[in-house]
């Protein structure tokens, strides 16, 4: 349909490739939907696709402009028809399936994915003609080509049934392809062959390609499966998203492989587990938090098994109601057992049921009910806890056996009253009254046990981090509670994490990393301390360590939306603000009214130009939580951008003098900068080093909105100061 020219951009000095459309087949396009189309797919900003740089019509042509791009395509690779290195197909895979996941969600099918059209740049995979397709199907169906177009775009080799039959495509085909792209790059053997295009197309319809391991034995079972499930006939068989497949194929390249079947003696010692979250079958619905409960004090019995590996809260929680498969499940989280149950309550009675499968061979190894009153549930949690151990064939310690008989609080009421205070003093919009309420509560049924005393001090900290308060005693009151808990539980991660947490908002920010480690050590999985350590290293200027930490966060808990936040944020400070970002965005389809991530969202869009789509998240701030500190930030830093100073400065002018954190101090500096502020934003990012801000790379060059002030004396002595403070932190 087209010739591709290399071709020199005499205005930017560089080689480009320019595709013409064929004059004949262009003649039969609807042009201007067609070079509409093209508009929209020159949006798409990804790290594994390949930009559209200029589109256009001259002299009855239509044509299009892309970079040159240096290296092999994947065809290069697979043309000598050898199978791939596992860990290089999983990758190649994964970055694909990512800038599938990027483009569908920004209604955009690719409709001819192949190894052609799969660029190898310096190791990594690129994705050339995203949006032709969709922008030639669009452009024939208001012209004479429909026909022609429905039989040329796509490769018969790749394309999914319901593309070869004519019908409607979306996301899914693409993920059709995507398997057979896998499937050849792990067997060294295309999926579908045959003497003729016609038989290629037609086999697709009747035959399901060897499964990957009876060509090559070695590829793991959960791999196999993901192929197969690509290549699933039918669309709804398949995965829904490109973000799946990423989770399926991600676990698979950074856990241990599991073999296709458990071996009778349990030789292999893979022993991560993910704890689901039980269903309530109670008719009240407010037993919801017990169920929830129960889910989370299994998942913190079971983490103080040293020899145990399992998925933190967060990723267990996203996959409340799920109705995936045990398989899937398993490779999406990167555990080989997985943990499920119920619990009914009824009046005073209760019933547990709990089932413990291997995801890999969907194999029930042990089942259990447990009957009793609310007032021994505790006990009946330690059973189903130790039956786990048992069945893993786990030796506890002296240490590991007496934590899992503790119960930091004992009374069932109470702790639904703490479960909820949690989720709501983890969501900076939410009412404070109403989580000192639930505590109150749940203190005069308890007593002050020190996970209820550490949530009232989190509270404390939290209020000053959102800028629902600037009261200078609420730190020093959460840290007399936090030595308080260092002394009254130093096996327990309460005060650690407290004084961790107390510290950054200080901008001590060593002692906040110490405390912090102290705190993981005693439990791993707290998400809190992982991202907040992660942040830490951001601020004192250790990007890469960070970057580090993001991934650490995400093998941890791989459905946690805060670590897309961390990793894609650890990204900012060395300059590449779009890597990351396609966790990021997922994130918030996780936790959409988290305002959080929607501010980081913002600030990433606004550091790559993209200025409505951030302004979709400052409404959205603007109108859930205006009081936040954070929210005026952005709107201002993007009227500033878009040329509204006045608009800017009238809105930072409420909050300038307002004594925050280093965080907040730090952004704002930027909101006066772009605004042509430039002695209050000198003023602010001086402060923000001094409290504990000062990534002196992203200060003295990656920073786009701080470019105004660079070159004056002033701004050279504070950049100069972060240096320091960067290698005081080392030190």
């Amino acid at each position: 349909m087209a010739t591709v020219y290399l071709a020199h951009d005499l205005k930017h000095g560089r080689d480009v490739a320019i595709k013409v459309l064929r004059p004949d087949f262009a003649e039969s396009l609807g042009r201007e939907r067609f070079l509409r189309e093209i508009q929209l797919a020159a949006r798409l900003n990804h790290p594994h696709i390949l930009p559209l740089y200029d589109s256009g019509e001259a002299g009855g042509y239509l044509y299009f402009v892309m970079p040159v791009m240096q290296g092999q395509t994947l065809r290069d690779r697979l043309a000598h028809g050898a199978a791939m290195p596992i860990d290089d197909a999983l990758r190649i895979a994964i970055e694909v399936a990512d800038a599938l996941d990027y483009a569908h969600r920004h209604d955009i099918v690719h409709r001819d994915i192949k190894p052609e059209n799969i660029l190898l740049h310096e190791g990594h995979a690129v994705v050339a003609d995203f949006g032709i397709g969709k922008a030639l199907v669009a452009a024939a169906a208001t012209g004479t080509a429909f026909t022609q177009v429905g039989l040329t775009v796509g490769t018969p080799a790749y394309m999914s049934p319901e593309q070869a039959a004519g019908d409607v495509v979306d996301g899914r085909s693409d993920l059709f392809a995507l398997g057979c792209v896998l499937y050849e790059m792990l067997t060294g053997q295309a999926a579908f062959t045959g003497p003729s295009l016609h038989a290629v197309i037609a086999k697709r319809f009747t035959y399901s390609p060897p499964a990957v391991t009876d060509t090559r034995p070695e590829v793991p079972a959960t791999v196999a499966d993901t192929v197969a499930r690509l290549l699933q006939r039918s669309p709804d068989g398949r995965y829904s998203t490109g973000a799946q497949v990423v989770a399926a194929l991600r676990a698979q390249a950074t856990a241990p492989a599991a073999p296709a079947a458990l071996a009778p003696d349990r030789t292999r010692r893979d022993t991560s587990i993910a704890v689901l979250p039980f269903t309530n079958l109670s008719t009240d619905p407010e037993n919801e938090y017990f169920s929830d409960g129960l889910t989370e004090e299994l998942i913190t019995d079971l983490s103080g098994v040293q020899a145990l590996r399992v998925i933190s809260r967060a990723s267990s929680l996203q996959l409340k109601g799920t109705t995936k498969g045990m398989r899937e499940i398993g490779q999406a989280l990167g555990v080989r057992y997985a943990l499920t149950g119920s619990a009914r309550k009824a009046g005073n009675a209760l019933r547990i049921t709990a089932q413990l499968t291997d995801t890999t061979t969907d194999e029930q190894l042990w089942a259990d009910k447990f009957s009793g009153t609310m007032d021994d549930v505790f006990d009946v949690q330690e059973r189903v806890s130790r039956a786990i151990v048992s069945a893993l064939q786990v030796t506890l310690s002296a240490s590991e056996d007496h934590r899992l008989a503790e119960r930091p609080i004992k009374d069932a009421r109470a702790f639904e009253l703490y479960l909820r205070a949690q989720v709501l003093v983890r969501r900076y919009g939410a009412s404070m009254d109403q989580v000192t309420a639930l505590l109150d509560r749940a203190i005069e049924i308890e007593g002050l046990t020190p996970p209820l005393r550490a949530l009232r001090a989190y509270l404390l900290v939290t209020q000053l981090r959102a800028g629902m308060s600037t009261d200078p005693q609420h730190l020093a009151r959460a840290e007399a509670e936090a030595r308080a808990l260092v002394d009254l539980a130093p096996g327990a991660p309460y005060g650690y994490s407290l004084l961790g947490f107390i510290s950054y908002e200080r901008g001590q920010l060593a002692d906040t990393v110490r405390y912090l480690t102290l705190a993981l050590e005693r439990d791993g999985s707290d998400a809190d301390a992982l991202f907040f350590r992660g942040i830490a290293l951001e601020a004192a200027g250790q990007a890469e360590a960070a970057i580090a930490a993001g991934r650490h966060f995400l093998q941890v808990d791989p459905l946690s939306p805060m670590a897309g936040v961390l990793l894609n944020s650890a990204y900012w400070f060395v300059g590449r603000p779009k890597e990351g970002l396609d966790t990021h965005e997922h994130g918030l389809l996780l936790d959409a009214d988290n305002p959080i991530i929607h501010w980081s969202l913002g600030y990433t869009y606004a550091l790559l130009g993209r200025v409505a789509d951030a302004q979709v998240h400052a409404s959205w701030m603007e109108s859930r939580v205006p009081q936040m500190p954070y929210t005026v930030q952005l709107v201002a830093l993007l009227d500033a951008i878009e040329g509204r100073t006045e608009a800017a400065r009238a809105r930072l002018a409420a909050i300038a003098e307002a004594s925050f954190d280093a965080h907040i101090t730090f952004h704002l500096a930027e909101s006066h900068a772009v605004a042509g502020d430039s002695q209050t934003a000198l003023r602010l990012l001086d402060q923000a080093v001094e409290r504990g801000f000062y990534p002196h790379g992203y200060i003295a060059v990656h920073c786009p909105f701080l470019a105004s002030l660079r070159g004056t004396a002033e701004f050279d002595r504070i950049a100069a100061r972060a240096a320091r403070r960067v290698a005081e932190f080392i030190a």
